[in-house]
């Protein structure tokens, strides 16, 4: 279809915004799959229509950004292998989508300057740990959200950068980044139920739980707190967690909440987001 005839489409499909159920729901589609060359005329129509029309527009410009999300979804689970960061920050822009992520990416670079110094001359795993647990945990006042656990915002990497809260894994990624840019040896474990981070080289193995202000902790601590059924299961529990089954977990979180929440109409679209990234496991 050509530039006007698009156009003329477009227009003709703002003016029946206001028709009934049923017809809007064929303009509504029309619409998605017009995509972004229609958001100028529905923008304006949130700005200047009448109450209904405004409501009508707003919600098909969500369904046109979720869709281009959605195929932002797809191109990052055909990548082998795909970027925990990128990962994380394309989850955030699900419900901040006018964040600027270079403001983050700047923020984590500084973290890792002040690390980077401070680990200089320090060579023991353990040092190195504690030397990461004081600035995040004691001097910058990160920590786990006990108060308000089952929140959205807990799992979105730029509110957890903000507000220096959240769950086992969103605060075990921010040492996971930091790990990336200081080259440690720093790895995911996804625990039943809890998010640990591990330092594993050809030397040492050691736990840390972010969610517990760094906590280190061996393989028998860990296995004391599981039961006698999980106990064999501790070889398999403790396994490097990969990129996609961190996404993926975050992502389920999500959907776990928002359904609890009611708004299923999110857990759907979330729904589609897993589906993209688990599938390329």
């Amino acid at each position: 279809m050509t530039p006007s005839r698009t156009e003329n489409l477009i227009k003709a499909l703002i003016q029946l915004l206001g028709e009934e159920e049923a017809h809007f729901e064929v303009v509504r589609q029309q619409l998605i799959e017009i995509g972004p060359p229609a958001l100028p005329a529905l923008e304006k129509c949130i700005r200047g229509g009448s109450p209904l029309i405004a409501e009508r527009a707003g919600q098909v410009t969500e369904s046109i950004r979720l869709e281009a999300l959605d195929g932002e979804w797809q191109r990052y689970a055909e990548k082998e292998p795909c970027s925990l960061e990128e990962g994380v920050f394309l989850l955030a822009r699900f419900a901040y989508p006018e964040m600027n992520p270079d403001i983050y990416h700047t923020q984590l670079n500084q973290m890792a300057d002040v690390l980077r110094k401070r680990i200089k001359s320090v060579s023991f795993p353990p040092k190195v740990l504690q030397t990461i647990n004081d600035y995040l945990f004691n001097e910058l006042h990160f920590s786990g959200n006990r108060e308000s656990y089952y929140i959205p915002e807990n799992s979105y990497i730029n509110a957890v950068l903000e507000t220096k809260q959240g769950i086992p894994i969103s605060l075990s990624v921010v040492m996971l980044l930091l790990g990336e840019r200081l080259n440690l040896p720093l790895y995911g474990i996804g625990m039943p139920g809890h998010f640990l981070v591990s330092w594993s080289d050809h030397e040492e193995e050691i736990f840390i739980d972010p969610f517990n202000k760094g906590q280190m902790l061996t393989r028998d601590e860990i296995e004391s707190h599981l039961s006698g059924d999980e106990k064999g299961l501790l070889d398999q529990y403790l396994q490097k967690t990969s990129t996609r089954q961190i996404i993926a977990r975050m992502i389920r979180n999500l959907i776990h909440i928002y359904t609890q929440k009611g708004e299923t109409e999110k857990g759907v679209w979330l729904g589609r987001f897993h589906e993209r990234v688990y599938h390329s496991m």
